[in-house]
């Protein structure tokens, strides 16, 4: 399985992943946020706008159930964020040992395999071998961040109302989109699909609390399928820090070998 580890990872982040806290605390009041149905479709849209998570930096430390066409492991994941700018993880076998590390910025993608010393480095459009060329930078951080993606929040997007839930849904594209937001305007799942593509993700948020005044998801759970690969990655947070410094160190070992 740790030789589909990084792959597995790479495969689900150009889509997923997000943030928690150690201390759960009361969720946000919805009391100055529209209620589903009871607003216009403009000031919905502003309200789901509104009630994504801000932040400048991101730093997540997780735990992770990964698994790979029914072959499953556990890892630790710690993720770092620069809001528009990168995107730095680590994950960690069992053992401790660091296997893979990746970072990602709107340019660019480089991924270190330690289990087989190898390196990658390309440009960003290097995702598209795993995703809907619709994926931008902005759509991979914004799905980890458990927020809406920008081109989902608009007029174009058909608007639904079930009970306490609110539906968005629309194309951008030959990518088909479904996205889930609960009662407090966060969003608890969303879908992309590419059928001509045979591309799927779902990603869903749940057990929400208060992280410095958000309500951010404790656990999220990503299903994706592309290249006859099918992934299921359930994450538990451990820690979380908002805007905090962070480092994202990438340095390439001389033994390590190009990959391309």
């Amino acid at each position: 399985m740790l030789r589909n580890l990084l792959s597995s990872i790479l495969l689900v982040l150009v889509f997923s992943l997000f943030i928690s806290c150690k201390t759960k605390k009361a969720l946000v009041s919805s009391a100055n946020i529209p209620a589903a149905g009871k607003s216009s479709k403009a000031e919905k849209l502003n309200a789901i706008n509104n009630a994504a998570l801000h932040y400048s930096t991101l730093s997540i430390k997780a735990k992770a159930d990964l698994n790979l066409n029914g072959n499953s492991n556990d890892a630790t994941m710690n993720v770092r964020i620069r809001s528009g700018e990168a995107i730095w993880v680590s994950v960690t076998a069992t053992a401790g040992l660091e296997v893979a590390r990746a970072l990602i910025t709107p340019d660019s993608i480089k991924v270190l395999n330690r289990f087989e010393s190898t390196y990658i480095n390309k440009p960003f459009s290097y995702i598209y071998e795993f995703a809907n060329d619709q994926i931008k930078f902005s759509t991979l951080e914004a799905i980890i961040a458990g927020n809406p993606i920008k081109e989902v929040v608009t007029e174009k997007s058909e608007l639904g109302i079930q009970g306490n839930l609110t539906m968005l849904s629309g194309a951008i594209g030959s990518l088909i989109y479904n996205v889930q937001v609960d009662g407090i305007n966060k969003v608890v799942k969303t879908s992309l699909k590419d059928e001509e593509a045979a591309q799927d993700l779902l990603a869903d948020y749940s057990d929400f609390i208060a992280v410095q005044g958000q309500p951010v998801p404790h656990q999220v759970s990503i299903k994706s399928q592309a290249e006859r690969k099918n992934i299921v990655i359930n994450l538990k947070y451990s820690r979380v820090e908002l805007d905090q410094a962070v480092d994202m160190p990438f340095s390439v070992p001389k033994r390590f070998t190009v990959k391309n």
